[in-house]
């Protein structure tokens, strides 16, 4: 947390030591987000990969095919479940890309 004191201390260092410190801070920040991001990717393929496996492909396949000719609460159920894990990971990789991007000081 930027408190009022560490805010003073940062300001009374000269605008290039302090940038420096700001732009090296940020950098370990976006390395460990990053280390976040690709646990969190992982936990997300596990989760697609059960599904994949119990039904034999991908989610669209699963929708094409399976549920399009079947109908049954426990489908339905890990369908919006499997849904649900594709649309958290595009958007962790979508993180994950951006961070990626940070520069080192």
């Amino acid at each position: 947390m930027l408190t009022p004191e560490l805010f003073h201390q940062l300001e009374q260092l000269p605008e290039q030591e302090r940038e420096r410190l700001i732009r090296a801070g940020l950098y370990e920040a976006a390395q460990a987000r990053i280390r976040e991001l690709q646990e969190e990717i992982a936990i997300c393929e596990a989760h697609i990969q059960t599904y994949q496996q119990r039904y034999g492909g991908s989610l669209q396949e699963f929708e094409e095919t399976i549920l399009a000719e079947e109908d049954s609460f426990a489908l339905h159920e890990d369908y919006n479940d499997w849904f649900y894990w594709e649309q958290v990971l595009a958007e962790k990789k979508r993180l994950l890309s951006e961070l990626e991007h940070v520069e080192e000081a």
